[in-house]
């Protein structure tokens, strides 16, 4: 063997070609923005009216003192989470040189892990709940969806995040 050869080669090649980061394609970005706005938004709306925004996934039954405290927590949660996706977006679009972007964009993967690993566990709970007969079918049905839906368009924005 010649000392050319890659089997005794130091490793190192100096010809490699420089690290490039693809920018993330259209429909990933839109992704990530509608859940993340949309995430956030219905956080608010569970923060300062918790039983009109209960109201939108069909759960049109009066809420207790306690319900409603429990759905503004839900609520601070949902703008933390969605928040952050956003922000990590935003951060990651801004960064400039070949590390940051890449830390950027990993940080944006983090954040639609979080996202997905948060609706996954919302179906769940849901699905423990609706076994326990806490919830109908219709109201089962609806927030089963949302979740899925939400989790689906996070798995495919993580696919597509690159």
């Amino acid at each position: 063997m010649s000392a050319s050869s890659p089997l005794l080669s130091s490793g190192s090649n100096n010809s490699a070609k420089p690290k490039t980061i693809r920018a993330p394609s259209p429909l990933a970005k839109t992704l990530v923005n509608i859940v993340g706005i949309t995430r956030a938004a219905f956080g608010v709306g569970c923060l300062l009216a918790p039983s009109y925004a209960l109201q939108i996934v069909g759960i049109t039954s009066a809420l207790s003192p306690e319900a409603s405290v429990v759905t503004r927590m839900f609520g601070v949660r949902e703008i933390i989470v969605g928040e952050a996706l956003l922000l990590a977006e935003r951060s990651a679009a801004a960064k400039r040189g070949t590390d940051a972007q890449e830390a950027g964009h990993e940080e944006v993967k983090r954040s639609i892990w979080l996202n997905v690993a948060t609706d996954s566990l919302d179906i769940a709970a849901l699905g423990f709940a609706f076994a326990q007969g806490i919830l109908d079918n219709m109201t089962f049905g609806r927030l089963t969806l949302t979740a899925v839906l939400y989790a689906g368009m996070g798995l495919e924005a993580a696919l597509l995040y690159k």
